[in-house]
């Protein structure tokens, strides 16, 4: 099948697409069970075809269970695991390699409960507060020293 092929299939079969991908894949499950947890976690016309132009561009996260994806793709991926496939990887934590259950995601990456939250004391009501922040190197620093941070938070305090 060409790549044009495959583009068009996006559009029109997503579900088809996206059941031939993890087929290509997983060789335990059968194309019918395959076929059913992707109808059940790819939902709507729209992010079907998000989930299927995602694993046309890059199918790597069915076997390595590695980020960037669309938080879809993490649910197909824990679905597929909970159906039965072996071959399938779970979701993988971006930052130590954990295999994930269930997902918690800053931008496209994924991370599992430790590496995920950020602490912040909120300088308004006097807690600390989880917040989830972006991947530079204060955020990481912030995230291994498990030290709150200062930050200056609106007084309704939504952190």
């Amino acid at each position: 099948m060409t790549t044009a092929d495959q583009l068009d299939r996006v559009c029109r079969g997503p579900i088809g697409l996206i059941t031939d991908l993890v087929a290509d894949v997983e060789k335990e499950l059968d194309p019918e069970t395959i076929r059913a947890v992707v109808t059940t976690v790819a939902g709507g016309r729209a992010k079907s075809r998000t989930l299927a132009a995602a694993l046309n561009c890059r199918p790597a996260p069915l076997g390595d269970g590695r980020s960037p994806a669309p938080r879809a793709l993490g649910y197909l991926l824990i679905a597929l695991r909970q159906a039965g496939a072996r071959e399938i990887s779970p979701p993988v934590c971006t930052e130590c390699g954990k295999h994930l259950r269930t997902l918690q995601r800053r931008d496209q990456d994924w991370y599992c409960g430790v590496c995920g939250p950020v602490y912040v004391y909120c300088s308004a009501c006097g807690k600390n507060r989880r917040i989830f922040t972006g991947t530079g190197p204060a955020s990481r620093d912030a995230r291994s020293a498990r030290t709150p941070t200062v930050a200056i938070v609106a007084p309704s305090c939504t952190v």
